[in-house]
């Protein structure tokens, strides 16, 4: 790579995480793997507040400084503030990366509903989904529809845990992938609209265009358990309460590789879609590294990376030309959604402010009834 003579004359990378989750896969896996490939270039590793970290940035271009990072896998939340703060480098990541030339584009130019076009880089996917366990529901039988969920329910009162929205981020997202299905296109063009102030939001959320959904979750209430969060939905499903639930797929992926829950769930998505989102990766304008920074970005989106990344973390490739179910392990793959039924039926998600107002609604319309 003709990177190489000036990523070695960097000779570092300075990179910042906002996750904590992910340190043990940074530190232990993806860095040594580095640079055994790069022995010439050393990784200096700051966990931080992925909000704080881009004032910080912020500042440093006010004050006509270096950025003090390389490299910032940084919260989708954030992209358009940084952006738009002129603190991302304008590099096209999206089509210069050797190593992902196969990057799924609408992952890899927008960033919840702002089209940034490519300088910030997915790296992490996560997705809401519905897992359930083959020893009580095969996969034949698991409900693939909200009627579907709704029969199933009927039948089998108290056996589909469904996590609050207002409790957990597969709640939440359960609730937006309902408001997908449910609201009439206009409402649903209206909830994707990440211009939406809160108060244009809160008028949405109080609106026509949330009544099926509150109606449906009215009837659903009685015959399902809500949980307060993602964990006592997976904890429920463990312990043979619940046969049926809503989760993340990569902490229920998590949870099954520690032994939590047990190797017999399975993860799918509904037919009308389910909401997904993640978070990428980002060179700073000012980075005094910019050689090595691209060099280790690359890395991170290559096979060997990505496939290490799925396979500690459950963390979905955007990579679509990336085999994940010939490049894990079988009991691995079998913990994922299906690649097939993912690239049909996984949907970003609509408007924060949008989903928050609709929660609260959730809790006053269908939790304190």
């Amino acid at each position: 790579m003709t990177l190489l003579p000036a990523a070695l004359e960097d000779g570092n990378v300075v990179f910042y995480d906002f996750t904590e989750s992910f340190t043990p896969l940074f530190a232990e896996n993806l860095f040594p793997a580095f640079q055994a490939k790069y022995p010439g270039i050393t990784i200096e590793y700051f966990s931080v507040d992925g909000e704080q970290s881009v004032q910080q940035l912020m500042a440093a271009k006010d004050a006509a400084s270096p950025s003090p990072v390389d490299v910032f896998f940084m919260p989708n939340g954030q992209v358009r503030v940084a952006n738009e703060a002129e603190i991302i480098a304008n590099l096209p990541l999206n089509t210069m990366l050797p190593a992902a030339p196969d990057l799924d584009q609408m992952a890899a130019t927008v960033s919840r509903g702002y089209t940034h076009g490519g300088v910030v880089v997915p790296f992490h996917r996560n997705q809401t989904a519905i897992g359930y366990d083959t020893r009580t529901v095969s996969a034949d039988q698991v409900p693939e529809t909200f009627e579907e969920i709704m029969a199933f329910a009927t039948a089998n009162p108290g056996t589909f845990a469904m996590t609050s929205p207002a409790g957990g981020g597969s709640g939440g997202g359960f609730l937006e992938s309902a408001i997908l299905a449910m609201a009439t296109p206009e409402c649903v063009e209206q909830a994707q609209d990440f211009s939406l102030t809160q108060e244009q939001a809160v008028a949405w959320a109080a609106g026509d265009c949330l009544d099926p959904v509150m109606a449906y979750f009215t009837a659903l209430k009685p015959l399902v358990e809500i949980t307060k969060g993602n964990t006592d939905t997976l904890t429920l499903i463990a312990n043979g309460v619940a046969t049926v639930g809503t989760v993340w797929e990569d902490q229920a992926f998590d949870f099954v590789g520690r032994g939590l829950l047990p190797p017999s769930k399975r993860v799918t998505l509904l037919e009308t879609g389910q909401v997904g989102d993640g978070d990428g990766i980002m060179i700073p304008d000012g980075s005094e590294n910019v050689a090595a920074a691209l060099l280790f970005v690359n890395f991170l989106l290559s096979d060997e990376a990505q496939v290490m990344k799925v396979s500690l973390n459950g963390s979905r490739t955007a990579r679509t030309g990336l085999d994940l179910a010939g490049a894990l392990e079988a009991d691995m793959a079998n913990r994922l959604v299906p690649t097939a039924i993912h690239a049909e039926r996984a949907r970003p998600r609509i408007a924060g402010v949008v989903s928050s107002a609709a929660t609260d609604r959730f809790v006053v319309d269908v939790l304190q009834q």
